[in-house]
């Protein structure tokens, strides 16, 4: 299976952050760990939300927003984000595939960038948006 990986940024309230950040094919939201949240300065929303992983792990958070997310040099204002406590064992395999183990792209967040995850090359691809 090849990993999907893209440059992202976050800019909060009080500062701003970037990596190298995996993309979640399976995954509806973006996922933001909470020390990076409180770090960079979201809004949360007072929304609670479950997510639950490929490997059975619930992730409890809320929902929160980022002033501006950037992907592969596109933009997405007010972005929407899970902001939880990332298990170690998550981070631990994310650091291990040189990736940032506070964020997790999920495609909600891909699509509104223009976005799709490629996985035979690992890489994102520009897609336009289809309405009907």
């Amino acid at each position: 299976m090849t990993l999907v990986k893209a440059p992202i940024k976050l800019h909060g309230d009080r500062n701003s952050v970037d990596g190298m950040a995996l993309v979640d094919t399976g995954s509806s939201m973006t996922v933001l760990d909470r020390e990076v949240a409180d770090k960079i300065g979201v809004k949360y929303t007072g929304r609670e939300r479950t997510l639950v992983t490929a490997s059975g792990h619930k992730l409890e958070g809320e929902i929160a927003v980022v002033n501006k997310l950037t992907i592969e040099g596109e933009v997405l204002d007010y972005a929407h984000t899970l902001v939880t406590q990332v298990p170690n064992e998550v981070k631990d395999v994310l650091s291990r595939n040189e990736l940032a183990d506070w964020i997790i792209i999920g495609v909600t967040t891909l699509e509104l960038v223009g976005y799709a995850a490629d996985t035979t090359t690992g890489k994102l691809r520009k897609v336009e948006a289809l309405f009907l």
